[in-house]
């Protein structure tokens, strides 16, 4: 099971739904269907996830206690895809048209506002792998309810992206702290923790492989070799500018200036196609060269 699946399943759990207040329990019911769609005038949530059809359920009979609630089961080929709504237009006088977030169904406190989110985040969020990368989204069916979930998420402390893909929006966030800040506020702090233990396991993999490299790299400059070659390409581009060097130079150069700690063996790599750290020491060589011819004309 995913990263995403597994924290969804806890967070959709008995256990930690027993523990709602009841303002917390329609809070958190009001973000799954702010997060769902419009069947037939009703406000519906439609998904292919058991789970969150059964933990929906639950919190719709403790908040609408006299609602008639039907769930659809479609059965396709590869999953099946449930619709759980309510027959009457409770949903409605209580949560509003859903054209914003509702002050009444989320009134300000933090307790209420983390339970909206976590709602929402259930229904329709997801989690990359932290081991591959920092990425949490939300992908709302009904594009006018994006710009004041937005808003909302904006207000209570987290910068968020948003980015079309084909007719719909996604709201994300890519920073790894603010991914953190975000799960621990929506009650999932000890996958904030399992983040961070990830950071910093990748961290010391990573500096590890840096002095493995270092190591064994024996063509490579010293960091005093490499800041005396920028300062020359700086002083060739402020005479010449890279218009007056060819094509391979020109790369060569800006992957240099970019790169002042890279190793020539990662600098080597980084050309397009990939060069022998020889090549790319000769192209250094020349660099230095015409900085050299660039100074003497001055003299």
């Amino acid at each position: 099971m995913s990263f995403s699946s597994e924290l969804k399943q806890e967070l959709l759990s008995v256990s930690e739904l027993s523990k709602l207040s009841d303002s917390e329990a329609s809070a958190m019911l009001y973000g799954m269907f702010y997060a769902g769609r419009i069947s037939e005038k009703k406000p519906v949530i439609r998904t292919e996830s058991e789970i969150l059809v059964t933990a929906a359920k639950t919190l719709l009979e403790r908040v609408f206690p006299n609602e008639r609630i039907f769930i659809k089961k479609l059965v396709g080929n590869n999953d099946s895809v449930y619709t759980l709504g309510a027959h009457s237009r409770g949903v409605y006088e209580k949560f509003g048209d859903f054209t914003s977030v509702s002050a009444s169904a989320v009134p300000g406190s933090d307790e209420v506002s983390s339970a909206f989110l976590r709602g929402i985040f259930t229904s329709c969020g997801s989690v990359t792998e932290p081991v591959k990368e920092y990425h949490l989204e939300f992908t709302v069916p009904e594009t006018s309810r994006v710009r004041p979930l937005f808003e909302f998420i904006e207000e209570h402390g987290f910068p968020i992206k948003e980015t079309r893909r084909g007719r719909q929006t996604a709201l994300y966030f890519k920073d790894s702290e603010v991914i953190e800040d975000f799960l621990t506020y929506i009650g999932a702090g000890h996958r904030a923790l399992e983040i961070m233990q990830i950071k910093i396991e990748k961290d010391l993999r990573n500096r590890a492989n840096r002095v493995v490299n270092c190591d064994s790299a024996n063509l490579d400059r010293t960091v005093a070799a490499s800041e005396r070659t920028r300062r020359e390409i700086e002083f060739l581009l402020e005479k010449t500018g890279f218009e007056g060097l060819s094509d391979e130079l020109r790369e060569t150069a800006r992957l240099r200036l970019d790169n002042p700690e890279s190793s020539l063996s990662e600098l080597a790599s980084m050309h397009v196609p990939p060069i022998s750290r020889s090549g790319l020491n000769h192209r250094l060589k020349k660099l230095e060269f015409l900085a050299e011819k660039a100074r003497a004309s001055e003299e």
